[in-house]
């Protein structure tokens, strides 16, 4: 089921099937010693790593051509999103910039792909 689907998706409206998930881990490092004893800290100042996998929702062959075309334009760049649940947006990139194709009749299709929040400029 689709959440809110009215209107072209692009990388600047992108909106995202219910089927969604979200990943979150936390970069640390880590010191094991001689005697048993582990010494752990966090790694860099944005620790927390947000990964999302989310699709499309179904929409017409040319419209899924022109969303295509903005994520090679967007290529290593990153973009504004307000990942579903949060009040804000902020800042994503592909990665790895890749994305699979569904097509869901000969006339509909869906594009899947990897998200992670990025913290770089």
């Amino acid at each position: 089921m689709p959440i809110n689907c009215d209107g072209k998706i692009t990388l600047e409206n992108l909106r995202v099937t219910t089927g969604a998930s979200k990943t979150t881990s936390f970069r640390f490092v880590q010191q094991r010693y001689g005697d048993g004893y582990t010494a752990r800290r966090q790694d860099g100042i944005n620790p927390v790593i947000e990964v999302w996998d989310v699709s499309t929702p179904p929409m017409s062959v040319c419209d899924a051509e022109a969303f295509e075309q903005d994520l090679i334009k967007n290529s290593t760049g990153f973009f504004s999103w307000c990942a579903p649940n949060q009040s804000e947006a902020t800042n994503w990139i592909l990665d790895p910039i890749s994305w699979d194709w569904s097509f869901d009749s000969t006339d509909f299709a869906s594009l899947s792909f990897t998200l992670r929040r990025w913290y770089g400029s």
